[in-house]
């Protein structure tokens, strides 16, 4: 008998184990050059920035999703400067949302999506 119930319970855990989400952006709309590189020593000002926003995915994606437009938020943080440097963009979690994930059995996902970078404006 219990090796029938882990055969059973085994398929029925895995999606909560595997409760992840990937993020698309497409980053050809923003108006400013953007490297994952730092800036270079004789920039004029390096600022560092970070957004955050949320990403939904309600049942799969089969009844909706939440993504954030991360270019829209590059462009709005990016406004008054030359260009964006040290660029990155990452998911994370926190207790709130993996318990919201995990008690509803992955029919509802939920992340934090965080941009990073430096906000460099070039002396002229």
């Amino acid at each position: 008998m219990p090796t029938s119930l882990s055969h059973l319970l085994v398929p029925c855990l895995a999606p909560l184990a595997t409760a992840c989400l990937s993020l698309d952006y497409d980053l050809s709309g923003v108006p400013m050059p953007i490297s994952a590189k730092p800036s270079e020593p004789g920039a004029a000002e390096a600022v560092p920035f970070r957004v955050e926003a949320r990403q939904q995915l309600f049942l799969d994606g089969l009844f909706g999703r939440s993504t954030p437009d991360v270019a829209a938020l590059v462009t709005e943080a990016g406004q008054g400067y030359d260009r964006i440097a040290r660029f990155q963009v990452k998911q994370t979690t926190n207790i709130h949302q993996w318990l919201l994930t995990h008690l509803t059995l992955s029919l509802w996902r939920m992340k934090t999506v965080v941009i990073e970078g430096e906000l460099v404006r070039d002396r002229s």
